[in-house]
C-alpha cells in the first residue's frame, strides 16, 4: 500500500496529537522500485526487455538519487501479470528479461543492485537472468 493512502487513513489519528512518519515500504514485488526511488530521491529508467514468454515488453528499474544503487523488480520484466491466465506455466517462462534490466544498471556504473523477486512468473532460479548477462550454464559433464 502506498504511504499516501496510509497517511490519509491516519488523518483522524493525526488530529488527536499522534505523531507518525511517512516512509515508503514494499515487499519485493510490484511497487518495490517506486518505494526505493521515492526513499532515495531517485528516478525510474525505462527499458525494453524480453518478457516471461519471450515477447518484448516495456519494463523499468530505479536508480537512487546518488546513482550508486539500482533497484530492480523481477515482476517488471518477468512478472505474473504479463502472462495471460491461460498461458501461465512456470516451466515455459524465463527470467531472461530481468538480466536485461540488470545490464543497463551495470553499464550506468552502479555499485549496488537490489533485486526484488516477488510477483515473478518464472521458476528458473535465475538461469535466464544470468544467461542474459553472458553466463553459460553447463551440466555435471561440462556440456
Amino acid at each position: 500500500m502506498r504511504p499516501e493512502r496510509v497517511a490519509r487513513g491516519l488523518g483522524d489519528v493525526s488530529k488527536s496529537q499522534a505523531d507518525y512518519l511517512k516512509l515508503p515500504l514494499a515487499d519485493g514485488g510490484e511497487g518495490t522500485v517506486e518505494a526505493m526511488v521515492e526513499a532515495t530521491a531517485g528516478r525510474i529508467v525505462h527499458v525494453e526487455v524480453t518478457g516471461p514468454l519471450g515477447h518484448r515488453v516495456n519494463a523499468f528499474y530505479g536508480l537512487s538519487g546518488d546513482a550508486r544503487s539500482a533497484f530492480i523488480e523481477m515482476a517488471a520484466a518477468s512478472g505474473l501479470e504479463q502472462v495471460p491466465p491461460a498461458q501461465r506455466d512456470p516451466l515455459k517462462t524465463t527470467s531472461w528479461g530481468t538480466g536485461e534490466l540488470i545490464r543497463p544498471a551495470l553499464d550506468a556504473g552502479v555499485g549496488h543492485i537490489i533485486i526484488g523477486i516477488g510477483g515473478s512468473e518464472s521458476i528458473d532460479v535465475g538461469a535466464g537472468m544470468v544467461q542474459a548477462l553472458g553466463a553459460r550454464l553447463r551440466d555435471a559433464q561440462g556440456d
